[in-house]
């Protein structure tokens, strides 16, 4: 039972990382808006910065949807969110906006980052507690595939729900 509790928690967790990922690569220059906004680094670096946010979000939504590096995805999403937070936590006390892009159409996972980020860090310290059994390459494609799939109905969903409010 713990075995499909981390696999359900895996997909979902892989799903908050492919959704955001998916969003900034369709839109990388607001990706690196979004980065010069925290105001932490030089705009020579924005670029570079851009690209390892992608990297990192796509091994993460990788490594979740598959299974694989137990323990150790737990601690670089825990390690990536902390990050976020403080950024978001400092670029807040000094111009008084919170929201972010990161889950682009999205809106609902935009609002409120600093406490979605340490809900999803809870999230993560349960996950890490529960141990999933490596599954086969078969399964491991089938998990990604329904990661993606997962994600792009949440967006189509987003999209549908905007249009009915306009």
């Amino acid at each position: 039972m713990t075995g499909f509790i981390a696999y359900i928690l895996d997909i979902t967790i892989a799903v908050l990382f492919f959704l955001p990922f998916y969003m900034k690569l369709r839109s990388f220059e607001g990706l690196k808006v979004e980065i010069y906004a925290y105001g932490a680094l030089p705009v020579s670096m924005l670029s570079l910065a851009a690209y390892a946010v992608l990297i990192v979000e796509f091994l993460l939504f990788f490594l979740f949807a598959t299974g694989l590096a137990e323990g150790w995805k737990q601690f670089a999403a825990i390690g990536l969110l902390s990050v976020f937070t403080w950024l978001t936590w400092r670029k807040k006390k000094s111009t008084g906006a919170e929201t972010c892009a990161c889950y682009g159409n999205v809106g609902f996972l935009n609002r409120f980052p600093i406490y979605r980020n340490l809900v999803l860090i809870g999230i993560l310290l349960i996950d890490a507690g529960l141990k999933r059994e490596p599954a086969d390459a078969y399964s491991m494609l089938h998990s990604l595939v329904l990661v993606m799939a997962l994600s792009f109905t949440v967006e189509l969903m987003t999209i549908r729900w905007k249009r009915k409010e306009v």
